[in-house]
């Protein structure tokens, strides 16, 4: 882990969240979206959590599919870029909150799945990010996450803000445990 505080991570995010959508390109794609969405096999009535939205990349993909999607950045930056982007495609079933990952401002079991998409390396301590979001979803519900297969780009820390090198499947593993997620389910996803 990295000394970034969680101020300097979102700081980062302020910073670049303009040309954002640009940058994300260069490490994933629509790709996964459809594989969170079908993970938590989407239906018209849900509620789903988009943690880390961001630009609102994951709300603006599922918004069709769900009832609603709660989208939480810390970044009040990142935020005016998803409210553009939302606006942009007409979408208006995305509510756009300020918030900390690692402590959702969502009500317990509230939503029927929750996402992150290459959130859980900026997050100071994965763990508890993980256990909110399982404490936001409802029983039954999925939690979700894309991020970094493990990587030794030291560089990252200072041009992305990441604070961990991405993990490890065995990591990733204990991590659902200790948050009492079950019936986990790990992929690595290359970029085509």
């Amino acid at each position: 882990m990295s000394e970034l505080s969680p101020e300097r991570v979102t700081a980062f995010f302020d910073e670049v969240a303009s040309d954002w959508d640009t940058m994300r390109i260069a490490y994933y794609d629509e790709r996964v979206i459809e594989r969170m969405s079908s993970a938590a096999a989407l239906e018209d009535t849900m509620i789903v959590a988009d943690v880390g939205t961001g630009t609102g990349f994951v709300a603006a993909g599922v918004a069709s599919r769900v009832a609603r999607v709660l989208a939480v950045d810390a970044s009040p930056a990142m935020l005016a870029v998803a409210r553009s982007n939302l606006e942009t495609l007409g979408i208006t079933n995305v509510e756009l909150i300020q918030g900390d990952a690692g402590r959702l401002p969502l009500e317990d079991d509230s939503v029927d799945a929750a996402f992150a998409n290459m959130v859980l390396h900026h997050s100071e301590d994965p763990g508890a990010m993980l256990a909110d979001m399982a404490r936001v979803v409802r029983p039954g519900g999925t939690v979700a996450i894309c991020d970094e297969v493990e990587h030794d780009h030291e560089w990252m820390r200072t041009e992305h803000a990441d604070v961990w090198l991405g993990f490890t499947a065995s990591r990733v593993t204990e991590l659902f445990a200790a948050a009492g997620l079950e019936q986990l389910s790990v992929e690595a996803l290359g970029m085509q």
